[in-house]
């Protein structure tokens, strides 16, 4: 199963078990390693943010060279994981059709798979270590601290190495297994890959050798579909960027200006501060679900309108709208929603297509109230204000909540043997159950109320929430040691999962730029002589359709390069497309057949098929539409509270 948005999802096939043995053993301590020294990284990138927003507010004094700090620490999060996510086999990969093969074809492909990631890898590490070694030789150093920026770029090398050893190491159990099935047709296919790889491979390093002419326009729509021919066909989607924008780049300008870009760029982005939000996001939202204020959310909910039709499916709801407001993403409300509420829903003796699909399509809300990590990927490939982004999710995800929540409502009312009433709570229930929220609502505050007075940035908020969460859990003696080291195991697996297919999107943008599809688009599109608001029908249509076949992350980073000059032609405000786009891929993990939050809440009941859960979805589908059509007909819904700021 393909990864969403913001979990690694350690899916492996039955067939290509993890590696055993000596060789994998010495891996996975080497990436142990690795992942304390990014641990420790982490905790230090949180001090110096903190330390620099106190001094600054308090003492009119910063902590000098902060940026460059955190940057150069960034590297260490942003890497230190790959190899220990992808021993997991967590990167994110889109398998729908793997998944439909019978083994003889999957497990060869698999590899094929594999085998172009590891190259892709390989060819990235060198061409960084040749930008180590430039750096070193120009004696190149930060600005303020004047720190050798050399060694992380080496450090950043050895953990693309440990990542291309983890590749290597998965690669042998694959094709191990493939050879174990002795059927011929399974090793023509590994045959057939091999050749693949090294057409492409061979295009990358001396495009001259293309057999015949093609024009820039087709080389470019080439380029483009053998992107999407890979990531369908189960390579990593990182590596599928990245093998677009090499051999892209190669055919467009040479093979000297493909690797040298794939080697600045990923310098360029792992080294960027402002990612710093995303890990320390994270990391609080993390923090926040391990120390059991979630729970506290869900009963405060569930005393207020238990009572109602469809009471508890409707708490779930209102319980993953305060949850977004820390968290930011959509699968930690699934399971942190799904271990509370589900089980309470089953005892009163719920629908449990209703149940399941109440909790999958509640917790879509995380990508739109701040902190979002879908508006954090949308504003920093389109360089909108992530802070006026956060800001205009916030009344379209309250006004989401509502709508789902009436929807529950008036269903359950016609229909009561979906969800029997719950016992009405007398108001001291109330009240107590409320006093427990208050952790979520300080919270929330120091973060969307720094953001919003401007006192602290995004990535500062991030900073002062994780220490904000640190101080509440340790004061109310909610979070063990094995929590807290397990919370940043978590982000550091997160983080780069997400950061390495930005890193490479930011690539594949470079080549969409240089290749003109933009502008080809744009002509098209100017003459089908379509209006605003029918550019705007075309593209929910297709979000519906590529929902089907990819989740929220790989649609993001792969459209919005494509289709943001187009919006903003038309004359749509960015950061009110930044909503509507973020808006649809989230519809997209509650999309068949790919709906990642259908899977994970199927994983956590194992009385209520996909199929079933899929079927409880499609009511819902209401409700995103009834949203997206209020936030075109009424733009001020996402753009009041930015236009303040």
């Amino acid at each position: 199963m393909s990864t969403g948005l913001n979990r690694i999802d350690a899916a492996v096939p039955a067939e290509g078990d993890r590696p055993a043995g000596a060789p994998w053993r010495g891996i996975a301590w080497t990436n142990r390693a690795a992942q304390i020294l990014g641990g420790g990284a982490l905790v230090l990138m949180m001090g110096v943010t903190v330390a620099d927003v106190v001094l600054r507010n308090l003492f009119s004094v910063v902590v000098p060279g902060s940026m460059e700090i955190n940057g150069l620490l960034m590297i260490l999060v942003a890497l230190s994981t790959l190899g220990a996510v992808e021993l997991a086999r967590g990167h994110i990969r889109v398998d729908m059709l793997l998944q439909l093969m019978p083994a003889q074809a999957r497990l060869p492909t698999m590899a094929g798979g594999l085998l172009l990631t590891l190259g892709t890898i390989v060819v990235t590490a060198s061409e960084i270590l040749k930008e180590a070694s430039l750096l070193m030789e120009d004696s190149v150093v930060t600005g303020v601290l004047k720190v050798p920026e050399w060694p992380f770029a080496v450090v950043a090398a050895v953990f693309m190495l440990l990542f291309a050893v983890a590749l290597l190491l998965n690669l042998s159990a694959t094709l191990k297994t493939v050879v174990a099935l002795r059927d011929p047709r399974a090793l023509a296919i590994c045959l057939a890959w091999l050749l693949a790889a090294a057409v492409i491979f061979c295009l990358v390093l001396f495009p001259q050798a293309l057999p015949f002419e093609m024009s820039r326009a087709s080389r470019g729509l080439v380029s483009i579909a053998l992107c999407f021919v890979l990531i369908f066909l189960g390579v990593h989607v990182a590596a599928a960027m990245a093998l677009t924008a090499l051999i892209g780049i190669s055919l467009l300008i040479g093979a000297k200006a493909s690797l040298t870009s794939i080697g600045t760029t990923a310098l360029d982005v792992v080294s960027d501060q402002t990612w710093s939000v995303i890990p320390l996001f994270t990391w609080m939202g993390l923090i926040v679900v391990a120390s059991g204020f979630a729970e506290d959310l869900y009963h405060a909910a569930h005393r207020w309108i238990g009572h109602l039709p469809g009471g508890l499916a409707s708490a779930s709801t209102v319980s993953c709208a305060g949850l977004s407001s820390i968290v930011g993403d959509t699968l930690s409300g699934v399971y942190a929603m799904g271990s509370i509420a589900l089980p309470q829903m089953k005892s009163y003796g719920y629908d449990m297509k209703l149940a399941t699909a109440s909790i999958a399509c509640a917790a879509t809300i995380g990508v739109m109230i701040p902190p979002s990590l879908a508006f954090i990927v949308y504003g920093m490939i389109t360089e909108v204000s992530i802070g006026k982004l956060f800001m205009a999710g916030v009344l379209p995800g309250i006004l989401f909540a509502v709508i789902l929540v009436l929807l529950i409502t008036v269903r359950t009312w016609i229909n009561p043997s979906l969800a029997p009433r719950g016992e009405t709570s007398s108001w001291r229930e109330r009240m107590q159950a409320s006093s427990g929220v208050w952790p979520v609502l300080v919270l929330m505050l120091l973060v969307l109320g720094g953001i919003y007075t401007g006192i602290v940035t995004p990535n500062e908020a991030g900073g002062i929430g994780v220490a904000g969460a640190l101080l509440i859990s340790t004061l109310t003696r909610r979070l063990t040691w094995h929590a807290f080291w397990r919370s940043i195991e978590q982000t550091l697996r997160l983080t780069a999962g997400i950061l390495l297919i930005f890193l490479f999107a930011t690539a594949f943008s470079r080549f969409i730029a240089i290749s003109g599809l933009t502008q080809q688009i744009a002509g098209l599109v100017a003459d089908l002589e379509l209006g605003p608001y029918q550019l705007i029908g075309a593209l929910l249509v297709f979000y519906v359709v590529i929902g089907m076949f990819m989740n929220a992350l790989p649609a993001l980073v792969l459209t919005v390069p494509l289709f943001y000059p187009l919006a903003m032609n038309a004359g749509f405000d960015p950061v009110w497309f930044g909503v509507f786009v973020v808006i649809m891929v989230e519809l997209g993990v509650v999309t068949p057949p790919i709906g990642v939050n259908v899977f994970a809440i199927a994983s956590m009941t194992k009385d209520v098929s996909m199929y079933e859960i899929f079927r409880g979805v499609f009511p819902f589908w209401i409700a995103y539409f009834a949203l997206v059509l209020l936030i075109i007909a009424v733009p001020q819904i996402a753009l009041f509270l930015p236009s303040l700021m």
